[in-house]
């Protein structure tokens, strides 16, 4: 214990600010090391991300746009006479709209 006590007594203030300063200055430095290592080991989450091949893939060539494009036009369409369908066995017609507005 007494060569802690002679040991502290005996630093200088020079000597605690520039220990002070190495202790600041590489305290985030040590933090950002440690966090930077095995990054895949540590914050690993299995399935996290999707598997690429469940994704939807952008059409990039033509006829693979033209194919998107007729069917999106075709979902439309569908959905477009399922919703008149729908409004006329509610007996909604577009001039019941009109007058609304």
């Amino acid at each position: 214990m007494g060569y802690i006590q002679r040991f502290i007594h005996s630093v200088t203030r020079t000597q605690l600010e520039t220990a002070k300063f190495g202790f600041y200055l590489l305290s985030p430095i040590l933090v950002m090391y440690y966090v930077g290592l095995d990054t895949d080991k540590k914050f690993n989450l299995p399935g996290f991300w999707p598997d690429p091949a469940t994704l939807n893939q952008i059409p990039k060539e033509p006829h693979e746009i033209q194919a998107e494009v007729a069917r999106i036009r075709k979902a439309r369409a569908e959905k477009r006479a399922r919703l008149e369908a729908k409004a006329r066995e509610l007996g909604i017609t577009e001039d019941d709209v009109e007058e609304e507005k």
